[in-house]
This record gives structure tokens, sequence and C-alpha cells, in this order.
């Protein structure tokens, strides 16, 4: 007796992009908690952007959570599309701080207005077949 797995193209491509964009923000949030105060609160600056001036600390450990939290939904595909929204706001507002539009083409915000950019179309993409729903 045999058995054939139909792997769709498309939603094996949904899995895959799934996949390593979450573990990158997981391990994008675990590496900002092992890192310590500094880490977090280079993280926490940024929401000096929206008038947030207190406590880049606090702040700093919500986004490293938020990473972490969202990039398991991300893996998983459950809220999908909310952790897609979060996750591309909070790296569109890093690409911002990091100070994107300057002379230089390839500086230390390109990969951040990328990530952020394939999290949004994957937002309006869908989470595929593979996945939790919620």
């Amino acid at each position: 007796m045999s058995t054939s797995i139909n792997f769709d193209s498309e939603n094996f491509g949904k899995l895959f992009i799934r996949s390593f964009l979450g573990i990158f923000f997981i391990v994008k949030g675990v590496h900002c908690f092992a890192n310590g105060r500094t880490a977090l609160t280079t993280l926490g600056t940024t929401f000096s952007l929206i008038g947030v001036h207190f406590s880049p600390l606090l702040f700093g450990a919500v986004l490293a959570i938020l990473h972490i939290t969202c990039g398991l939904a991300i893996v998983i595909g459950f809220f999908f599309k909310l952790s897609c929204f979060l996750l591309g706001a909070i790296s569109l507002l890093g690409t911002i701080a990091a100070g994107f539009p300057s002379k230089s083409i390839i500086n230390s915000s390109t990969y951040m207005f990328t990530i952020s950019m394939v999290t949004t179309g994957m937002m309006f993409i869908g989470s595929g077949r593979f996945s939790v729903k919620k």
C-alpha cells in the first residue's frame, strides 16, 4: 500500500517563508534578552519616534517579548495576520530609527526594511494550508 503526499508548491512555499521568518524574529528577541540591558535599552529607544521617551528598558523588554511571541505565532500560523502586522510595524519603526533614508544604499537599516516588507507582504498573502487557524 503506497501513500503519496501531495505537496502543493504554493502552500509549501508559504510554510517555508513563514518558518524562517518566524525563527528570525524568535532569535532576534532571544538575542536581545541574552545581551542584557544595553540591547533592550537600544531596542526600546525606537519608541522615542512615536513620543514615548520614558523607560526604554521596559519598552525594549516588551518589544523583545513581542518578537518572540509573534515569531512563534508566525511559525505555527496562529493569529498570523495580526502578528505580521505588529512585526511589520515594529520593523518599519526600527528602520526609520536606524536612519533608512540615507545616502548609502546598503547600511544597517536595509535588512530591517527588507524584513518589514516581507512581513507586510506575508500579511496580505496569508498563512497557507499548513497552519493552525484561529
